[in-house]
């Protein structure tokens, strides 16, 4: 059994209770996501703050904590590595290693039931106790349909639909949900899955998107579905809306852009065009709204004016101009949407190696 260790948290855990997972390296763009929180939480309920990680410093947990001190408001940390072992856990491009350790929730919080599950990048612009009164009796988790992976099944990428449907296992491949936002049954999840099977499936191979797909995976479609307000992905590179989502059935565009309209939670999924480096990126305004009254403003100040002015900034920022203004749309006008040249095309790339955004 891998250890559990939710006894070590001094909080109630008896209203909403929000997982985050986290490297020290995060913590700047956690801290905002913290304040989005602590803005929009209710006077009348009780908000338990739990941050999955390995080497969150204990001046960042100080920081953290002092940044939590409103009175229905809490904060506290749990070190996963008793939990993990010598687990090696697979992942590239832009993902980390820390994006598994929601798959440990279950066990490291065996005391309780229901949990949100919350990415560090995105901010929180409604009351988060929304999401977490909804009812997963029954089901293992709650979450958004993911409307990029649908865009991408229904002609962006062809290779996602027969990926999902014939490596995970998928039912129906358009029932993927975005793992970013989760609302997890935490007690049905013991019952039906342990964590030691859960981190077999995810070292088993190089999943595209990692524990999103073992989750996926073992899910498989049974899950209560949210609206897309709670996990609105932001128009990355402005091009996901009108390139990617664009390609998705009606009702999933017609969502998407319900909730682009009323996002409760806006997140900030790719590989880059993040706002605390891209100012100019969807919905930057409000992750700027929010990292305002952040303990690390400055850092991400920094950090920002740091990528303008660096070579390496200059030069990762003229890539970016290459590839997503240049390159990308040039190669959905050659090669449309759903046609098979597009096909030939993304299939040679990934059998030379091509990984996925």
């Amino acid at each position: 059994m891998l250890a559990s260790t939710s006894g070590d948290l001094d909080l109630p855990l008896d209203d909403v209770v929000i997982v985050f997972a986290c490297s020290e390296n995060f913590v700047p763009y956690l801290s905002v996501a913290i304040q989005s929180i602590v803005d929009n939480a209710s006077a009348s309920r009780r908000y338990d703050i739990i941050v999955l990680t390995r080497n969150i410093s204990p001046a960042s947990m100080i920081t953290l904590t002092r940044q939590t001190k409103a009175d229905n408001v809490g904060i506290g940390f749990l070190d996963v590595d008793a939990a993990l072992g010598d687990i090696e856990l697979p992942h590239h491009g832009h993902f980390r290693p820390e994006t598994y350790f929601r798959l440990l929730a279950p066990q490291l919080l065996p005391n309780v039931d229901k949990a949100i599950y919350l990415d560090s990048d995105l901010i929180v612009d409604d009351d988060v106790a929304g999401l977490y009164d909804v009812d997963v009796t029954g089901y293992p988790l709650a979450a958004t349909r993911d409307a990029d992976t649908i865009g991408q099944i229904e002609g962006y990428d062809t290779t996602v639909g027969p990926y999902l449907k014939n490596e995970l296992g998928m039912s129906d491949p358009h029932d993927y949900f975005q793992a970013g936002v989760l609302l997890m049954n935490l007690a049905e999840l013991r019952r039906t899955i342990t964590p030691e099977e859960f981190l077999d499936l995810s070292t088993q191979r190089m999943w595209r998107w990692l524990d999103q797909d073992v989750l996926n995976k073992v899910v498989d479609g049974n899950y209560v579905r949210v609206h897309m307000r709670w996990n609105y992905l932001m128009d990355w590179q402005h091009l996901r809306r009108t390139h990617i989502i664009a390609n998705a059935p009606a009702d999933v565009r017609a969502e998407y852009e319900e909730a682009a309209a009323d996002p409760a939670i806006i997140h900030f999924a790719g590989p880059d065009n993040r706002p605390w480096l891209y100012p100019d990126a969807d919905r930057a305004d409000l992750f700027w709204h929010y990292a305002m009254r952040s303990p690390y403003l400055d850092e991400i100040r920094g950090q920002l004016e740091e990528s303008r002015a660096s070579a390496a900034g200059l030069a990762k920022r003229l890539q970016v101009i290459a590839i997503y203004k240049g390159i990308m749309p040039a190669f959905d006008k050659v090669c449309p949407a759903g046609s098979r040249r597009r096909d030939a095309v993304i299939r040679s790339y990934m059998a030379l190696g091509g990984s996925n955004l």
